[in-house]
């Protein structure tokens, strides 16, 4: 487990950078809650084609475990999406909000990803 944190932390990172430069540029031109979308739509592209052959090698790569992880990212974003709105509006604070909601999103993405690619083996 504790090597699928690290990959997962590190393709995070990548997909972190890519989602936030996607998400902050938005920003200057779409409301947050669009922008958060695109945003978590190129993410969820990296994690479908990255993810299961890259993070969690050994693990499921068929399609239908692709679709899978990519139906569990997007739970996750509707949580995410959520979370982004409530704590905008209460911390009066768009980035601080951002920070807090990917702190939830990764977490739950990391236990689901693994959950999905790992079951069974």
């Amino acid at each position: 487990m504790r090597e699928d944190a690290v990959r997962f932390l590190v393709a995070g990172g990548l997909n972190t950078a890519l989602t936030s430069l996607i998400y902050f540029a938005g920003l200057a031109v779409l409301p947050s809650g669009l922008s958060y979308t695109i945003a978590w739509l190129a993410g969820l592209l990296f994690v479908m084609v990255f993810y299961p052959g890259r993070v969690f090698p050994g693990g499921r790569t068929a399609l239908a475990d692709r679709l899978a992880m990519g139906g569990s990212v997007v739970v996750v974003f509707l949580i995410g999406l959520a979370s982004l709105h409530f704590l905008r509006d209460i911390l009066k604070n768009t980035p601080a909000a951002f920070v807090a909601t990917l702190a939830v999103t990764t977490t739950l993405n990391f236990l689901a990803s693994r959950w999905i690619l790992r079951r069974g083996l």
